[in-house]
C-alpha cells in the first residue's frame, strides 16, 4: 500500500487528466457546430458539404437542360476555343484499311 502522500498526488494527477480529456474540443460531425446524435444522416453531413464547397456557385444559365459547356465541336472542355479538334483523327491510309483518296 502506498503512503498517503502518494496517493494524493496520484489522485491529483488522475483528476488533472479527466480535465484535461473533458476540456479538449470535440471531433467529428458535432465539431463543425451540428449535433449529429439528434439530427439525420443529411443535417449531420450538411455543413460539412457548405465548408467543401466553398463560396463559388454555378449560374442559372449552366444548370439550365440542352446547354452544352462548349459549343465548338471537338474542342476540349477546358480550353473552349476554335482553334482545333481535342482529340483528332490521324490515322493514316494502310492497305489493311482499304482506304481510297
Amino acid at each position: 500500500m502506498p503512503p498517503p502522500r502518494s496517493r494524493v498526488a496520484l489522485a491529483a494527477v488522475v483528476a488533472a487528466v479527466l480535465l484535461l480529456v473533458a476540456a479538449s474540443p470535440p471531433r467529428g460531425a458535432a465539431a463543425h457546430g451540428m449535433a449529429c446524435s439528434t439530427g439525420t444522416v443529411g443535417e449531420c453531413a450538411m455543413g460539412r458539404r457548405r465548408e467543401l464547397g466553398g463560396s463559388g456557385y454555378i449560374g442559372y444559365g449552366a444548370m439550365s437542360a440542352g446547354n452544352v459547356p462548349c459549343s465548338y465541336r471537338g474542342a476540349s472542355y477546358y480550353n473552349c476555343r476554335p482553334s482545333g479538334a481535342a482529340n483528332p483523327y490521324s490515322r493514316g491510309c494502310s492497305a489493311i484499311t482499304q482506304c481510297r483518296g
